[in-house]
């Protein structure tokens, strides 16, 4: 007849066996149910197996604007002046506005070649300097309207930074 609790180290053997045998088996379980199931997605082409199409266009939806931070809208400035040019440089138009001159000014930069006559760059050039000139209103115009704000947009930055550029090549 065995002794009772005569080996103690027999309690860590049958504890360790029962935790970790337990933990191997399920992993290998749910091992196996993962597999099926990438197996299956794989099948019908990779895609979401339990989401129809309109819930899956409404999930990519949700991701894209979750993704994107609300931006708080600009405070008109209390000054009249100041809220008049802030009035102009945030009106759509104004955009429209300088992105056509923006396109008339690429294809400004479209006409040099490497054999035009002097009078040619003399015009040119010229052109260039009025264009240069109405961009840096615009920077000045927004920077005086939008104030601190003018710095919150990354395409403002770029501007400036094309600008300073621009007026550094002339």
């Amino acid at each position: 007849q065995p002794m009772y609790e005569d080996n103690l180290y027999m309690y860590m053997y049958f504890v360790c066996f029962i935790i970790f045998g337990s933990f191997f088996t399920l992993n290998l379980f749910i091992g196996v149910i993962i597999d099926n199931f990438n197996q299956q997605k794989a099948k019908l082409g990779g895609t979401d197996i339990f989401m129809t199409e309109e819930q899956k266009k409404y999930y990519n939806a949700m991701k894209k604007l979750g993704s994107k931070k609300p931006q708080k809208p600009v405070p008109r400035p209390t000054n009249k002046f100041q809220g008049l040019v802030f009035d102009l440089v945030t009106h759509p138009f104004f955009d429209i506005f300088i992105m056509v001159l923006i396109c008339l000014f690429t294809l400004m930069m479209m006409v040099e070649t490497d054999d035009q006559s002097p009078e040619m760059e003399e015009i040119l050039y010229w052109v260039n300097f009025v264009f240069i000139m109405i961009f840096s209103t615009e920077c000045c115009l927004k920077i005086f309207a939008l104030r601190k704000h003018y710095c919150y947009d990354g395409w403002n930055i770029f501007d400036l930074v094309v600008i300073i550029f621009s007026i550094v090549g002339l």
